[in-house]
């Protein structure tokens, strides 16, 4: 895309990484908000609504700023694919948009609606049940069913059959058992720290620091909501992880609920967007993201990743500040 339309593929591929950064930690079913909605109390369905519309606003503004860096480091892919060339940004070396429908064109991809339907429908099947838990009877055969297939793990199950059966049909079977064994594995790690992010939240719980702390947290001038969101951020500072950071913030949270009158679903919001604030060293994606693009220079690699995770923390506390007065 980049080597075709001329646009610096930094600035192309950090939009790319806010928008990945916003889902995976605002948007269940990642698992981070997905876990901090199980901690808190909230239906999975409301949190996906929630966590989607807050995104939005942070990622219309940041996008701002990646056009803006993407002309201050203008790197293009080389000719033969490997590395890439910086040089000063020149109105001239964009491109027009029929060479990109000419790449697209030449391509082997699957179609739009076998690529989309392993997202959509499990999403589908949440809100349905979401919908008819607000506006539903709650009673007889329709609502076992809506129950059973709107719940996160049956509707992930669906998509992951749509996936395998739409996407990678034609492959051998070896192949495809070793994609889903490596997935399998990668989630491994994930189950740990749900699991432990639970136990502290019981431990907590029952040595009773959670009264202590909501009883300091309410004498503290500080608005509520951002509680959450610096535990969240110190947390992701110190151990890099989003998904840690999370669930770490709702462990804590979680007993302070009874403390502070606020909205349980602006409190995991809130840890959330605190999961969001600091990418740097210690940030697997950070390290990533640089070595993937060419960004070799520490003040590069800040102006990039780093600033982009502030902006968006920021756009995000003042959403939350203002949510409090709605919801």
């Amino acid at each position: 895309m980049s080597s075709v339309t001329g646009i610096s593929v930094v600035g192309l591929a950090l939009s790319l990484a806010c928008g990945l950064q916003l889902t995976h930690c605002l948007v269940p079913p990642t698992p981070g908000p997905l876990t901090a909605a199980g901690m808190l109390g909230v239906d999975v369905g409301q949190m996906i609504m929630v966590g989607a519309g807050i995104s939005i606003p942070m990622l219309i503004v940041v996008v701002f700023y990646c056009k803006y860096i993407g002309k201050k480091i203008y790197q293009i892919p080389n000719e033969g694919g490997h590395g890439y060339e910086r040089k000063e940004f020149k109105k001239e070396y964009i491109k027009s948009m029929e060479e990109v429908e000419k790449l697209v064109g030449e391509k082997n991809l699957p179609s739009f609606t076998a690529s989309i339907l392993p997202i959509i429908i499990p999403i589908v099947l949440i809100f349905v049940k979401t919908f008819w838990g607000l506006f539903g009877t709650g009673e007889g055969v329709a609502n076992t069913i809506i129950s059973l297939v709107g719940e996160p793990i049956f509707a992930l199950g669906v998509g992951t059959i749509i996936a395998i059966y739409g996407l990678v049909r034609k492959e051998d079977n070896k192949k495809v058992i070793g994609i889903m064994d490596t997935a399998i594995k990668d989630t491994g790690i994930i189950m740990l720290i749900t699991g432990a992010g639970g136990s502290l939240g019981n431990v907590i719980k029952v040595s009773g620091i959670g009264n202590v702390l909501g009883e300091t947290v309410v004498g503290l001038p500080l608005p509520a909501i951002l509680i959450p969101f610096i535990i969240a951020a110190l947390m992701r500072i110190a151990l890099g992880s989003a998904t840690v950071a999370i669930t770490t913030a709702a462990s804590l949270t979680a007993p302070l609920m009874a403390a502070i009158s606020v909205s349980p679903i602006l409190l995991a919001a809130s840890c959330c967007v605190g999961a969001i604030s600091f990418s740097y060293f210690n940030d697997s994606g950070f390290w990533v993201f640089n070595g993937m693009f060419g960004l070799t220079e520490l003040k590069d690699q800040v102006r990039c990743k780093t600033a982009v995770s502030l902006i968006m923390a920021g756009v995000g506390i003042i959403e939350l500040l203002l949510l409090q007065f709605v919801l």
